[in-house]
């Protein structure tokens, strides 16, 4: 076969065609443009005007067109993205339906394309605001404008019903019927390591005097040990009230369900023998399998008029893996210091701490006090619902606790369920492979960095705090200052050891809201310094 020779039109032509395939290529890959969904040109009033907006998306930027006025949405296209085919594009294609249907920036995120969901609404959100339009009037907010949803919220928890006469049903009960989920909750089994606080952290001798955190504090074991370790530590004994057993078992989660506030104020030794079942089934789902269901009644509580604004998982996890107290104006029952997403910040908790009407003693709320100081101190708990859900967290509004820490699974025989082996993301090679590494290069190494600099802060903030504790206690037995000084020392104390504990017992070591893991570290280092600069007037 005689080979082609090739003139100059005919490579111009080739060069043509080659370029036009390339660009074809481009923008297959850069994202298709999605149709133009809503009303006809001849339909849209001259009042309209034709806007642009853009937010971030998982790959890139998210670009729409979208035609408008104060009264209505006319039409919306999506001119431009980077997401991938058959996971975000589902969303291109729905989401400006969704809206223009609706009129309404409030719709559901299409399931699997969360993050592209909420781009394609947030770009639509900015194109309002750059019209001057109010994003409000079509369901948007301020949040969306800036770039997304606040947090991710997928599925909406059920609340438990109360006083519906249950019995709870075991881990076991379901053993034969979800035999893979089963077995993964048991290998809870093997998150048995303990660290002893008070060896790592010396401090806390001196900071949680003469609180039982002083005298017994252990890393908690995996949620197959809470009954052991709530029995076991020092900090319960036959004066205990059986709020202690709150999240440690289901039983008792149902029993405050059944009786009410009068359950709390029981004998924990009372129950030992009773309670035998560690955090399972119910806690989780009630006694339905698959089915997403807030128990705790207080958390309900706690956020209020925000729960259907929060995925099912995250409340789930954050029933509790929270910050809360034993109300004293309400029988000891577990209270959460808050009732919104907005009023659950640090400092929102620590001015409710610090308001005495909100106490029936008209004074600012203490789970102990100093003996050498005089400090009414507050002892946070573990505030990972806070410190995730905070302004500044990276990934509230594209993740839920279990994406990262459960997951899905894969059985030899194919059948896919959701794994209840709880663990670290950075022990999910899996996951990091095919989520974290989208926008993490070396997720592992990223985390690490992050934890060593806040362990370090926090030891260095600690260590400041132990001295300011000695210094207090040193005035108040010499008589150095009047006790108008001295409780003016005390506040920025109380104040100072409330922001760095606030980080100290959080379990991420920071890494949950880098952020406003900083924020609580600097107000805590800043309060110290105003508190030992008073020594030296």
């Amino acid at each position: 076969m005689k080979r082609k020779s090739w003139n100059i039109e005919d490579l111009a032509g080739a060069l043509c065609g080659i370029f036009v395939l390339c660009a074809l290529v481009v923008t297959i890959i850069s994202g298709a443009v999605g149709k133009t969904v809503g009303a006809k040109a001849g339909d849209i009033p001259a009042s309209a005007q034709t806007l642009t907006g853009t937010a971030p998306g998982r790959n890139g930027d998210v670009t729409v067109q979208v035609v408008a006025d104060q009264n209505a949405i006319y039409s919306i296209k999506v001119l431009s993205h980077k997401e991938t085919d058959g996971v975000g594009t589902p969303a291109v294609d729905k989401i400006p339906v969704s809206v223009y249907e609706a009129q309404s920036l409030s719709v559901d995120a299409v399931s699997g394309a969360t993050i592209t969901s909420d781009a394609i609404r947030a770009a639509i959100a900015d194109a309002l605001a750059s019209g001057g339009i109010d994003a409000a009037l079509f369901g948007g907010d301020e949040i969306m404008a800036s770039g997304g949803s606040a947090v991710k919220c997928s599925v909406v928890a059920e609340r438990v019903q109360t006083h519906s006469g249950v019995v709870v049903l075991t881990a076991a009960d379901w053993s034969e019927e979800y035999p893979y989920i089963y077995n993964s909750w048991l290998q809870d089994r093997e998150n048995s390591s303990v660290t002893d606080y008070l060896v790592d952290y010396p401090m806390l001798k001196t900071l949680y005097e003469p609180y039982g955190f002083s005298k017994d504090y252990k890393a908690a074991r995996g949620h197959s040990y809470t009954l052991e370790d709530v029995v076991a530590t020092e900090r319960t004994g036959p004066n205990s009230k059986a709020s202690c057993w709150t999240c440690k078992t289901p039983q008792y989660t149902n029993m405050v369900n059944e009786e009410g506030v009068s359950a709390y104020g029981g004998s924990f030794m009372d129950l030992v023998e009773v309670m035998t079942e560690p955090v399972s089934c119910y806690t989780c789902h009630a006694n339905t399998p698959g089915v997403l269901t807030i128990t705790h009644t207080y958390l309900t509580d706690g956020v209020g008029e925000d729960f259907e604004t929060i995925d099912a998982a995250t409340l789930s996890c954050g029933q509790c893996h929270n910050e809360y107290y034993f109300d004293p104006g309400n029988g000891g029952a577990t209270t959460l210091p808050h009732d919104s997403l907005a009023s659950m910040s640090p400092d929102a908790i620590l001015a409710y701490y610090n308001d005495g009407a909100n106490f029936p003693d008209g004074q600012p709320f203490a789970d102990y006090t100093n003996p050498r100081t005089g400090v009414r101190q507050i002892k946070v708990q573990h505030p990972e619902l806070e410190t995730f859900l905070g302004e500044g967290s990276p990934h509230r509004g594209n993740y839920t606790c279990a994406d990262c820490h459960m997951g899905q699974a894969t059985a030899e025989d194919g059948t896919v369920y959701v794994n209840h082996y709880l663990i670290s993301p950075l022990n999910n090679p899996t996951l990091i492979e095919n989520e974290c590494a989208r926008c993490h290069v070396d997720l592992v190494s990223e985390v690490h960095a992050v934890q060593e600099r806040i362990e370090a802060r926090t030891y260095t903030i600690g260590y400041e705090l132990e001295f300011l504790t000695e210094r207090l206690a040193q005035a108040v037995e010499a008589g150095e200052l009047n006790e108008t000084e001295l409780d003016q020392i005390r506040s920025l104390a109380r104040d100072a050891q409330y922001y760095w504990d606030f980080v100290f017992v959080e379990n991420a070591e920071g890494v949950h809201n880098p952020a406003l893991t900083d924020y609580c570290l600097d107000k805590a280092a800043e309060l110290c310094n105003q508190a030992l600069g008073m020594f030296s007037r």
